[in-house]
């Protein structure tokens, strides 16, 4: 069944506006309801109003970004995120279009309270995306390539969450759809030496390269 369409909470929720929340709530709206393009009212940056929807039913599980990302994955308060986690949210809920979770969202970041606190949750650092399918944390016309938050985290994230994902077992030797693996991503993205010698796993150094595989050529 789809989820009532309710514009006019939506649009409060994401304005922060908690006493329209409240009486659209109390009139009998569905916490669960969606606006035109498919958002949740969970997706807001008001600790407030999160939590005001979240205990009159509210689920971040159910809930989506317009752009079909779990709520979760979507949010960009920490305290939002912590409320929705804390009322039971999967926190490896994962895009059906492409796999993305809440911890690739944040690892190619320097937020380390956010990672932390998926991580602390129970986020798995070697979730991998769906290859071939359209992302839309890069702006445009950009695809996942079946990488691990690591591989991101190597491209764009501080070292301090690198050090994070490792700690909590990310595997540095994982490959993408490309057969690249963080510290490829790494590479060539350039980045400081520091980072390079952090994703450093046996075997990593300059010499021949694999066998093509069949699985491997680029299309």
């Amino acid at each position: 069944m789809n989820p009532p369409r309710n514009d006019e909470l939506v649009q409060a929720a994401v304005a922060g506006d908690f006493e329209t929340v409240k009486r659209l709530i109390e009139a009998g709206a569905d916490p669960n309801s969606v606006d035109q393009h498919g958002m949740g009212p969970l997706l807001n940056f008001d600790p407030a109003v999160t939590r005001y929807l979240l205990e009159h039913g509210a689920d971040p599980d159910r809930q989506r970004n317009e752009n079909i990302s779990p709520v979760l994955g979507a949010s960009g308060n920490v305290e939002c995120m912590r409320l929705m986690l804390e009322a039971g949210a999967n926190v490896n809920r994962a895009s059906e279009h492409n796999g993305e979770t809440a911890l690739h969202g944040y690892a190619g970041s320097s937020d380390v309270n956010a990672v932390q606190m998926l991580l602390d949750y129970g986020a798995d650092p070697n979730a991998r995306t769906k290859p071939g399918m359209k992302t839309y944390c890069l702006w445009r016309d950009a695809r996942v390539r079946g990488e691990t938050p690591l591989h991101r985290a190597a491209a764009w994230g501080s070292s301090e969450v690198i050090r994070l994902l490792l700690d909590a077992d990310a595997d540095p030797t994982l490959r993408d759809v490309n057969k690249d693996t963080p510290l490829s991503w790494a590479s060539w993205y350039r980045r400081d030496k520091s980072i390079i010698d952090q994703l450093w796993y046996e075997g990593s150094g300059v010499g021949p390269d694999f066998p093509p595989d069949e699985a491997a050529t680029l299309q």
